[in-house]
């Protein structure tokens, strides 16, 4: 199948074709994985802090909770925009609402408040991170390999 070159340097086909599907999955299956890994990435440091610490301050664990959320979101909406380099905040939006959902999931079956005003301002934060991400992404400048 051959393959033209867009003005920004993106290959598209010229017949159309292609699955629909898979441009859409595969930025938002990387991006998701992406963000799973660097949230629990810095779940897991600020763990090793307290442990160093020795000292738990029982009202820091929900905010770095949040921020580690938030810089998972960030970093997924980032390679979703990166590999995507299209559409980034969109997928940014979806990958900070699946990351919520799934915490809100968790959240619900631990017994938490279903809806709160703590909630809706986790929702708009990892929102804004992801989509954040997923627009630095998909607009960053890339050098031309030699």
């Amino acid at each position: 199948m051959a393959r033209a070159r867009s003005g920004r340097g993106r290959n598209i086909k010229c017949s159309g074709g292609g699955n629909p599907a898979l441009q859409i999955g595969k930025p938002f299956v990387f991006g998701l994985v992406a963000a799973l890994v660097v949230s629990m990435a810095f779940v897991m440091l600020f763990a090793l802090l307290f442990v160093v610490m020795k000292s738990i301050v029982s009202s820091a664990v929900i905010p770095l909770s949040v921020v580690s959320l938030m810089l998972g979101c960030f970093a997924g909406g980032w390679i979703c925009g990166s590999v995507s380099r299209q559409r980034g905040l969109f997928y940014g939006l979806a990958i900070g609402l699946t990351v919520f959902l799934g915490a809100w999931i968790i959240g619900i079956a631990m017994d938490e408040a279903a809806f709160s005003f703590a909630v809706i301002v986790k929702l708009i934060l990892l929102l804004l991170a992801g989509g954040c991400g997923g627009w630095l992404g998909s607009n960053r400048v890339r050098r031309k390999r030699r």
